[in-house]
């Protein structure tokens, strides 16, 4: 008989999200760097109106991530990816539950394995596309000289 494995992700949810009303529904974002399979960062789930705008989700993205300059979010470009593909997003897009929930996602039937690689690839999600920049170094790291060990 086979050992079988479970994964569980596990992550800090803003007290705000907590609660869903009728028409709210968590999407899946991501990071990633032109293209889908160079994701770096945490995935997380974000709370969504149904019937929301992305400028409306935008600027509650930007109150979430404090530690991203607001010049730097202008930066990031917003994209559905939905079965490998990447659909740029504007503005005016509106947010609609049918586009997250798939008809797997409504089947009773539980996943099995020949199953899951499809599901996970199929589920649409949110793509943050931008540049990964590392922190800064100070400055004074440049100045500092290495120190020798010689051994005798």
């Amino acid at each position: 008989m086979a050992q079988q494995t479970t994964c569980y992700r596990v992550e800090e949810i803003p007290v705000e999200e907590t609660t869903l009303g009728a028409t709210d529904f968590l999407i899946p974002v991501a990071h990633f760097h032109q293209t889908i399979f160079q994701c770096f960062n945490h995935p997380f789930l974000f709370k969504v109106t149904e019937g929301e705008t992305l400028q409306s989700v935008k600027g509650r993205m930007v109150d979430r991530f404090k530690d991203i300059p607001e010049k730097e979010f202008e930066k990031y470009k917003f994209t559905l990816i939905t079965h490998g593909r990447m659909n740029p997003l504007g503005d005016d897009f509106v947010f609609n539950s049918s586009d997250f929930i798939t008809n797997i996602d409504m089947d009773s039937k539980p996943i099995n394995e020949a199953h899951l690689d499809v599901f996970l690839h199929s589920r649409p999600w949110l793509g943050l596309e931008h540049a990964l920049k590392p922190p800064k170094r100070s400055r004074y790291n440049y100045v500092e000289k290495p120190v020798k060990i010689h051994n005798q």
